[in-house]
Parts: C-alpha cells; structure tokens; sequence
C-alpha cells in the first residue's frame, strides 16, 4: 500500500514548471488526501465548502462522451482515443462510477445528457462531472457540440448546444442534485479553425446554481490536440489533478491549469489557447479529497 502524502497548505505553481510535452505520459497514481487535512478542512472551512458525503454511503457519477469517429472522414478527431481513457481514469480515481459515451449525434448527446439527470443514483452522490468532447463552434453566440453527421460544408444541423447541459441539470430538472456541485468539462472549439501539422483543432429558486463550467479555450477560438496523444487541455487537468486534488479546490485546480497553459510556449503565437470559466455559479470550494 502506497503511504499517504502529507499536505501542506496552498503552494502557488511555479512558472518555471514545464510544460507537458507532446510524449507526456498520464501519472501513476493520485495523491490521497490524508484523514488529517480533510479533517482540519471540514472543521476550518465548514460554511465556505460542499460538504462531502462519507464514501461508504455515496454514489458519485460522471458522464463522458467522447466523438471520435465522423461521417466525414476528413473530421475525425486523432488521439481523441487517450483523452477518453485518460478522463475515465482520472474520475474513476476521484471516485465516480463514469457513464461513457462515443460517437454520438447532436440529438443523441442529448439523449444522454437527459438521462443521465434522471439517474436515480444521483441522490445519493455528493457532486457530478459532465465531460463533453468532439469538434465545436459558435452558433449564433451560443457554444455548440459537433455530433458525428456534423459537416461543416454540408451539414452545419448535427450539433448540441452547451446550454442544454445546465437545463437538465439546474434545480427544476434535476432535484436530486441541488445544492451539490457540477461541473462541466468541454474541450471543444468555440469558433475560428486553424490546423498545425503536429497539433489539430477541435473547432466546432435560484434554477441554475452550483455549477462550474471549465472549456478548453476561450469564445472565437480554437482548442488544440496532438493527434497521437491527444488534448493538451486534458493532459493539463489529468496531471494537475493527481498533484494537487489533494489538497486544493476545484477552483484552484483550474487556475492552476490555466496559469500552466498560459505559460506553455506552444501557445503563445499563432495556436493562441486559453481556458476559461464561464457562467459559474459556485457559491463554495470543492474539495475532491481523493482516496477518501
């Protein structure tokens, strides 16, 4: 048995931290958290945090969909197959049971956004992940999800809109997840295409509370993937995670990641790439507390 790491309080990430390379390797394993410092968080911090339910008693669910395969050949996403194991490792590390999904229309996405919500498993979680990624754009402001018959010369309809995740998800629809976080992955585009020859893009009562949308990139512009090892966006995250889950906030991981993609050089020029968060509604931090 792999003894557990000690935690000490939050440390700023060093720029001077690498960037993940194009070879990058998921880690082993994630840091635990110790019994110590949840302790001390859910004594310290009771009022500012979601309240964890024991792991003996929860249920925590994930979805994740990953498209792959187009009808349009010319569209299929190359490495997309390492973001899909690299999630469903890194929530099932978190301790999600993960609903998975690959290869699916516009209006099958939604399908499965729909019944997903209406898991009857969700009582009995604590928080949620929806992980979504495929080709995207902006239709009409909005951000939209390629299903696989998506064409944008010859079928511009196939596509699922951002903005049904959050209906299905919000207090009217979804009761058993009220006051419980959710948050959404999505590394898609949100607009522009441009296309490198070693990386590609991915262009393509209170009712709403409690989540927390992360995307790959910012509106207008494009999300990169390394067509063997796949999403920079992804590999940032899965290798964040499993430092500093531990011991940070859902929030704070995210900052950390994106401090890490601003200062990767690749991005910098041209393949400009940012995430960003939008549309949250995070009222408190989340603690992930893996291993417990």
């Amino acid at each position: 048995q792999q003894p557990v790491q000690q935690e000490t309080r939050s440390t700023p990430v060093s720029v001077e931290e690498q960037p993940i390379q194009s070879d990058w390797k998921r880690p082993d394993r994630i840091t635990p958290s110790s019994q110590e410092f949840k302790n001390r968080i859910l004594t310290e911090k009771k009022n500012d945090i979601y309240m964890p339910k024991d792991k003996s008693q929860r249920k925590r669910l994930a979805l994740l969909i990953t498209n792959i395969k187009f009808y349009n050949k010319e569209y299929n996403r190359d490495g997309a197959e390492e973001d899909e194991k690299n999630m469903k490792w890194l929530l099932e590390a978190l301790g999600y049971r993960v609903e998975k999904y690959r290869n699916l229309t516009g209006w099958q996405i939604d399908d499965a956004v729909k019944d997903f919500a209406a898991l009857p498993d969700h009582e009995d979680s604590d928080s949620t992940f929806v992980v979504i990624m495929s080709h995207g754009e902006r239709i009409k402001n909005k951000d939209a999800i390629a299903g696989v018959n998506h064409d944008p010369k010859n079928n511009t309809s196939d596509v699922f809109f951002v903005d049904e995740i959050f209906t299905c998800l919000n207090s009217e629809n979804c009761h058993d997840l009220i006051d419980k976080p959710k948050v959404i992955l999505i590394q898609a585009c949100r607009g522009e295409h441009t296309e490198g020859d070693e990386i590609q893009s991915d262009a393509i009562p209170h009712t709403e509370k409690d989540f927390i949308p992360f995307k790959s990139c910012l509106p207008g512009t494009s999300a990169y993937r390394n067509p063997v090892y796949g999403s920079f966006f992804i590999m940032y995250i899965v290798e964040v995670f499993c430092k500093w889950a531990h011991a940070e906030h859902v929030m704070e991981l995210f900052r950390k990641v994106t401090l890490r993609m601003e200062n990767d050089p690749r991005f910098t020029g041209v393949k400009k790439l940012m995430p960003c968060i939008d549309r949250m509604s995070f009222p408190k931090h989340f603690y992930l507390f893996p291993g417990l």
